[in-house]
Protein backbone atom coordinates (compact mmCIF):
# COMPACT_ATOMS: atom_id res chain seq x y z
CA UNK A 1 0.00 0.00 0.00
CA UNK A 2 1.21 3.40 -0.23
CA UNK A 3 1.56 6.04 2.61
CA UNK A 4 2.25 9.50 1.91
CA UNK A 5 4.03 8.48 -1.49
CA UNK A 6 5.82 5.85 -0.16
CA UNK A 7 5.30 2.11 -0.82
CA UNK A 8 4.81 0.16 2.42
CA UNK A 9 5.11 -3.66 2.07
CA UNK A 10 2.27 -5.86 3.91
CA UNK A 11 2.33 -9.64 4.31
CA UNK A 12 -0.50 -11.49 5.78
CA UNK A 13 -1.01 -14.04 8.56
CA UNK A 14 -2.51 -15.19 11.51
CA UNK A 15 -1.65 -13.66 14.99
CA UNK A 16 -2.25 -15.01 18.78
CA UNK A 17 -4.81 -12.44 19.90
CA UNK A 18 -3.26 -12.33 23.24
CA UNK A 19 0.14 -11.05 21.93
CA UNK A 20 -1.73 -8.07 20.02
CA UNK A 21 -1.96 -4.82 21.84
CA UNK A 22 -5.12 -2.04 21.39
CA UNK A 23 -3.20 1.07 20.18
CA UNK A 24 -3.26 3.65 22.56
CA UNK A 25 -3.32 6.48 20.57
CA UNK A 26 -6.62 5.28 18.87
CA UNK A 27 -8.95 8.08 19.35
CA UNK A 28 -12.15 5.73 19.58
CA UNK A 29 -9.27 4.06 22.46
CA UNK A 30 -8.02 7.34 23.49
CA UNK A 31 -11.81 8.46 24.13
CA UNK A 32 -12.22 5.64 26.08
CA UNK A 33 -9.47 5.84 28.28
CA UNK A 34 -8.33 9.60 28.30
CA UNK A 35 -11.27 10.28 31.72
CA UNK A 36 -9.54 7.61 33.57
CA UNK A 37 -7.20 9.35 36.12
CA UNK A 38 -4.80 6.78 37.21
CA UNK A 39 -4.64 5.38 33.93
CA UNK A 40 -1.09 7.16 32.91
CA UNK A 41 -0.19 5.16 35.98
CA UNK A 42 -0.72 1.55 35.33
CA UNK A 43 1.23 -0.98 33.73
CA UNK A 44 1.07 -1.70 30.43
CA UNK A 45 -0.97 -5.03 31.08
CA UNK A 46 -3.61 -3.39 33.21
CA UNK A 47 -3.99 -0.78 30.38
CA UNK A 48 -4.59 -2.96 27.89
CA UNK A 49 -7.13 -4.90 30.10
CA UNK A 50 -8.95 -1.30 31.35
CA UNK A 51 -8.95 -0.60 27.18
CA UNK A 52 -10.72 -3.97 26.65
CA UNK A 53 -12.90 -3.37 29.50
CA UNK A 54 -14.21 -0.05 27.71
CA UNK A 55 -14.59 -0.90 24.16
CA UNK A 56 -16.62 -3.97 24.55
CA UNK A 57 -19.09 -1.46 25.87
CA UNK A 58 -18.49 0.93 22.83
CA UNK A 59 -21.68 0.65 19.80
CA UNK A 60 -18.98 0.06 17.10
CA UNK A 61 -18.02 -3.48 19.45
CA UNK A 62 -21.67 -4.01 20.31
CA UNK A 63 -22.31 -4.17 16.65
CA UNK A 64 -19.61 -5.85 15.44
CA UNK A 65 -20.13 -8.70 17.53
CA UNK A 66 -23.67 -10.93 16.16
CA UNK A 67 -21.74 -10.36 12.51
CA UNK A 68 -18.25 -11.45 13.04
CA UNK A 69 -20.39 -14.93 15.32
CA UNK A 70 -21.94 -14.88 12.54
CA UNK A 71 -19.74 -15.11 10.05
CA UNK A 72 -17.31 -16.92 11.94
CA UNK A 73 -14.87 -14.69 11.50
CA UNK A 74 -13.46 -11.56 9.66
CA UNK A 75 -14.30 -10.64 6.22
CA UNK A 76 -11.72 -8.08 6.63
CA UNK A 77 -8.12 -8.00 8.03
CA UNK A 78 -6.94 -6.03 11.12
CA UNK A 79 -3.66 -3.58 10.40
CA UNK A 80 -1.02 -4.60 12.69
CA UNK A 81 2.57 -3.23 13.49
CA UNK A 82 4.89 -6.12 13.91
CA UNK A 83 7.56 -3.82 15.82
CA UNK A 84 5.10 -3.05 18.55
CA UNK A 85 2.64 -6.02 17.97
CA UNK A 86 0.20 -2.77 17.90
CA UNK A 87 -3.25 -2.78 16.48
CA UNK A 88 -3.11 0.26 13.88
CA UNK A 89 -6.59 -0.56 12.38
CA UNK A 90 -9.20 -2.59 13.80
CA UNK A 91 -9.13 -2.13 17.69
CA UNK A 92 -13.10 -3.21 17.91
CA UNK A 93 -12.51 -5.89 15.65
CA UNK A 94 -9.76 -7.18 18.20
CA UNK A 95 -12.23 -6.96 21.60
CA UNK A 96 -15.15 -8.83 19.78
CA UNK A 97 -12.37 -11.69 18.83
CA UNK A 98 -11.49 -11.10 22.93
CA UNK A 99 -14.31 -11.27 23.95
CA UNK A 100 -15.25 -14.24 22.04
CA UNK A 101 -12.51 -16.46 23.27
CA UNK A 102 -13.25 -15.47 26.32
CA UNK A 103 -16.74 -17.22 26.38
CA UNK A 104 -14.97 -20.27 23.78
CA UNK A 105 -11.15 -20.75 25.26
CA UNK A 106 -9.08 -22.52 22.83
CA UNK A 107 -11.36 -22.67 19.93
CA UNK A 108 -12.02 -20.63 16.58
CA UNK A 109 -11.25 -17.00 17.96
CA UNK A 110 -7.60 -17.42 19.02
CA UNK A 111 -6.19 -16.22 16.18
CA UNK A 112 -7.48 -13.09 14.17
CA UNK A 113 -6.26 -12.35 10.41
CA UNK A 114 -3.57 -9.94 9.99
CA UNK A 115 -2.34 -7.34 7.54
CA UNK A 116 1.17 -7.16 8.80
CA UNK A 117 4.19 -4.01 8.32
CA UNK A 118 7.35 -4.35 9.66
CA UNK A 119 6.76 -0.58 11.05
CA UNK A 120 5.04 2.86 10.62
CA UNK A 121 6.80 6.92 11.10
CA UNK A 122 4.13 8.39 13.09
CA UNK A 123 3.36 10.68 9.94
CA UNK A 124 2.21 7.57 8.50
CA UNK A 125 0.29 5.69 11.24
CA UNK A 126 -1.22 9.12 11.40
CA UNK A 127 -1.82 10.02 7.67
CA UNK A 128 -3.58 5.89 7.48
CA UNK A 129 -5.42 6.42 10.30
CA UNK A 130 -6.96 9.56 8.95
CA UNK A 131 -7.59 8.84 5.55
CA UNK A 132 -9.22 5.53 7.05
CA UNK A 133 -11.60 6.85 10.01
CA UNK A 134 -11.82 10.56 8.84
CA UNK A 135 -12.29 10.27 5.11
CA UNK A 136 -13.08 6.37 4.67
CA UNK A 137 -16.09 4.05 5.12
CA UNK A 138 -15.62 3.82 8.94
CA UNK A 139 -15.48 7.39 10.06
CA UNK A 140 -15.16 8.84 13.77
CA UNK A 141 -17.23 10.71 15.50
CA UNK A 142 -16.93 14.61 15.58
CA UNK A 143 -15.28 13.91 19.32
CA UNK A 144 -12.80 11.44 18.29
CA UNK A 145 -11.89 13.60 15.30
CA UNK A 146 -11.19 16.19 17.57
CA UNK A 147 -9.08 13.41 20.21
CA UNK A 148 -6.67 12.86 17.30
CA UNK A 149 -5.82 15.95 16.83
CA UNK A 150 -5.75 17.14 20.24
CA UNK A 151 -3.29 14.14 20.88
CA UNK A 152 -1.19 14.78 17.88
CA UNK A 153 -0.71 18.28 19.41
CA UNK A 154 0.27 17.82 22.59
CA UNK A 155 2.28 15.68 21.19
CA UNK A 156 4.48 17.90 19.91
CA UNK A 157 2.94 18.44 16.67
CA UNK A 158 2.40 22.06 14.96
CA UNK A 159 -1.21 22.73 13.44
CA UNK A 160 0.00 23.24 9.86
CA UNK A 161 1.76 19.78 10.15
CA UNK A 162 -1.63 18.05 11.55
CA UNK A 163 -3.70 19.77 8.96
CA UNK A 164 -1.28 18.60 6.20
CA UNK A 165 -1.37 15.00 6.96
CA UNK A 166 -5.00 14.77 7.37
CA UNK A 167 -5.89 16.72 4.77
CA UNK A 168 -8.16 19.49 6.33
CA UNK A 169 -7.59 22.80 6.52
CA UNK A 170 -5.78 24.48 9.63
CA UNK A 171 -8.57 26.85 11.28
CA UNK A 172 -10.51 22.96 11.36
CA UNK A 173 -8.10 21.52 13.36
CA UNK A 174 -7.57 24.17 15.39
CA UNK A 175 -11.19 24.28 16.42
CA UNK A 176 -10.85 20.61 17.08
CA UNK A 177 -8.17 20.68 19.53
CA UNK A 178 -9.74 24.26 21.27
CA UNK A 179 -12.91 22.22 21.76
CA UNK A 180 -10.87 19.44 23.82
CA UNK A 181 -8.80 22.07 25.21
CA UNK A 182 -12.27 23.79 27.06
CA UNK A 183 -13.34 19.62 28.20
CA UNK A 184 -9.79 19.63 29.68
CA UNK A 185 -9.81 22.87 31.36
CA UNK A 186 -13.89 22.24 32.41
CA UNK A 187 -12.64 18.77 33.68
CA UNK A 188 -15.62 17.23 31.51
CA UNK A 189 -14.75 13.77 30.18
CA UNK A 190 -18.46 12.58 28.77
CA UNK A 191 -18.23 12.30 24.92
CA UNK A 192 -22.13 13.52 24.68
CA UNK A 193 -21.47 17.12 26.01
CA UNK A 194 -18.81 17.32 22.99
CA UNK A 195 -21.58 19.13 21.04
CA UNK A 196 -22.39 21.61 23.64
CA UNK A 197 -18.21 22.16 23.98
CA UNK A 198 -18.55 22.62 20.46
CA UNK A 199 -21.01 25.21 19.98
CA UNK A 200 -19.40 27.37 22.18
CA UNK A 201 -16.64 27.41 20.41
CA UNK A 202 -17.64 27.45 16.89
CA UNK A 203 -20.47 30.53 17.15
CA UNK A 204 -18.52 33.46 17.67
CA UNK A 205 -21.10 35.46 19.75
CA UNK A 206 -20.99 32.65 22.50
CA UNK A 207 -17.00 31.85 22.31
CA UNK A 208 -16.50 35.69 23.03
CA UNK A 209 -19.64 36.04 25.71
CA UNK A 210 -18.04 33.34 27.08
CA UNK A 211 -15.03 35.85 28.45
CA UNK A 212 -17.09 37.41 30.98
CA UNK A 213 -16.43 34.76 33.98
CA UNK A 214 -19.78 35.34 35.06
CA UNK A 215 -21.51 33.31 32.28
CA UNK A 216 -18.51 31.53 31.33
CA UNK A 217 -18.46 29.86 34.77
CA UNK A 218 -22.18 29.28 34.91
CA UNK A 219 -22.82 27.63 31.44
CA UNK A 220 -19.84 25.42 32.20
CA UNK A 221 -21.02 24.27 35.12
CA UNK A 222 -24.73 23.58 33.53
CA UNK A 223 -23.23 21.33 31.15
CA UNK A 224 -20.50 19.53 33.09
CA UNK A 225 -23.66 18.37 35.22
CA UNK A 226 -25.38 16.84 32.99
CA UNK A 227 -25.94 13.38 32.56
CA UNK A 228 -23.66 11.15 30.37
CA UNK A 229 -26.02 11.19 27.42
CA UNK A 230 -27.45 13.30 24.89
CA UNK A 231 -30.61 13.55 26.42
CA UNK A 232 -29.98 14.22 30.10
CA UNK A 233 -29.21 17.78 30.06
CA UNK A 234 -31.85 20.47 30.89
CA UNK A 235 -31.50 21.62 27.11
CA UNK A 236 -29.33 20.58 23.54
CA UNK A 237 -26.18 22.01 22.03
CA UNK A 238 -28.49 23.25 19.26
CA UNK A 239 -31.09 24.75 21.65
CA UNK A 240 -27.56 26.29 23.08
CA UNK A 241 -26.90 27.62 19.43
CA UNK A 242 -30.20 29.01 18.80
CA UNK A 243 -30.93 30.88 22.12
CA UNK A 244 -27.84 31.98 23.78
CA UNK A 245 -26.98 34.62 21.16
CA UNK A 246 -30.85 35.73 21.25
CA UNK A 247 -30.43 36.26 25.23
CA UNK A 248 -26.75 37.99 24.58
CA UNK A 249 -28.17 40.70 22.73
CA UNK A 250 -30.40 41.99 26.05
CA UNK A 251 -27.52 42.90 28.74
CA UNK A 252 -30.65 42.95 31.72
CA UNK A 253 -31.67 39.36 30.73
CA UNK A 254 -27.84 38.28 30.19
CA UNK A 255 -27.69 39.54 34.12
CA UNK A 256 -30.52 37.42 35.01
CA UNK A 257 -29.40 34.17 33.44
CA UNK A 258 -25.57 34.90 34.34
CA UNK A 259 -26.88 35.29 37.98
CA UNK A 260 -29.10 31.94 37.69
CA UNK A 261 -32.33 33.75 37.90
CA UNK A 262 -33.45 32.52 34.95
CA UNK A 263 -33.13 29.66 32.62
CA UNK A 264 -31.97 29.29 29.00
CA UNK A 265 -35.15 28.92 27.69
CA UNK A 266 -36.69 31.75 30.02
CA UNK A 267 -34.14 33.83 29.22
CA UNK A 268 -34.71 33.23 25.15
CA UNK A 269 -38.68 34.31 25.68
CA UNK A 270 -37.84 37.45 27.24
CA UNK A 271 -35.15 38.37 25.08
CA UNK A 272 -36.63 37.24 22.15
CA UNK A 273 -40.01 39.33 22.40
CA UNK A 274 -41.71 41.22 25.42
CA UNK A 275 -44.08 39.74 27.64
CA UNK A 276 -47.05 42.31 25.99
CA UNK A 277 -46.16 41.33 22.71
CA UNK A 278 -46.00 37.41 23.29
CA UNK A 279 -49.75 37.50 25.46
CA UNK A 280 -50.98 39.20 22.59
CA UNK A 281 -49.12 36.53 19.67
CA UNK A 282 -50.40 33.71 21.61
CA UNK A 283 -53.86 35.04 21.66
CA UNK A 284 -53.94 35.61 18.07
CA UNK A 285 -52.66 32.20 17.43
CA UNK A 286 -55.06 30.32 19.15
CA UNK A 287 -57.71 32.27 17.51
CA UNK A 288 -56.61 31.50 14.76
CA UNK A 289 -57.04 27.78 15.37
CA UNK A 290 -61.10 28.42 15.65
CA UNK A 291 -62.68 27.47 12.70
CA UNK A 292 -66.92 27.40 11.62
CA UNK A 293 -66.94 23.48 11.72
CA UNK A 294 -65.59 23.55 15.62
CA UNK A 295 -68.66 26.04 16.46
CA UNK A 296 -70.85 23.84 14.32
CA UNK A 297 -70.52 20.74 16.68
CA UNK A 298 -71.07 22.35 20.03
CA UNK A 299 -74.25 21.82 21.73
CA UNK A 300 -76.75 24.05 22.02
CA UNK A 301 -76.12 24.83 25.73
CA UNK A 302 -72.28 25.22 25.34
CA UNK A 303 -72.92 27.27 22.06
CA UNK A 304 -74.62 29.90 24.11
CA UNK A 305 -71.81 29.82 26.33
CA UNK A 306 -69.25 30.03 23.80
CA UNK A 307 -71.00 33.31 22.53
CA UNK A 308 -70.75 35.12 25.61
CA UNK A 309 -67.03 34.27 26.08
CA UNK A 310 -66.65 35.94 22.53
CA UNK A 311 -68.51 38.59 23.95
CA UNK A 312 -66.07 39.11 26.78
CA UNK A 313 -63.04 38.53 24.36
CA UNK A 314 -64.56 41.62 21.95
CA UNK A 315 -64.30 43.99 24.73
CA UNK A 316 -61.32 42.70 26.30
CA UNK A 317 -59.97 43.87 22.64
CA UNK A 318 -61.36 46.95 22.85
CA UNK A 319 -60.55 47.87 26.42
CA UNK A 320 -56.48 47.24 24.09
CA UNK A 321 -57.55 49.34 21.40
CA UNK A 322 -58.07 52.27 23.58
CA UNK A 323 -55.05 51.74 25.40
CA UNK A 324 -53.33 51.96 21.82
CA UNK A 325 -54.86 54.72 20.82
CA UNK A 326 -54.41 56.68 23.83
CA UNK A 327 -50.77 56.02 23.45
CA UNK A 328 -50.91 56.66 19.77
CA UNK A 329 -52.08 60.60 20.57
CA UNK A 330 -48.76 61.20 22.76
Amino acid sequence: MKILRETIQLSNDYVDIIKLKFLKDNPRVYACTHGEPDFKNMIEEEQQELIFQKLVKEPSVKNLLPEIKRHGGLMEPILIRRDTMEVIEGNSRLAVYRLLHKKEPHGEWDLIPCDIVSSLTDDQQAAFLNQIHVKGKTQWSAYEKANFAYVRKEQGWNVDKIAELFGESVGTIRTRVKVIEMMKHNEDTKRAHFSYYDVIVRTTDISEAMKKEGLSGLLLAKIKSFGPNDEDGAFTAQELRKKLPVILKKSKVLNKYANGDIDLDEGYQLAKISQVEEKIKQAKNLLNEVSRQDMLELEQSRFNAFKQDVRKLMQEVERINKMIKDIDAK
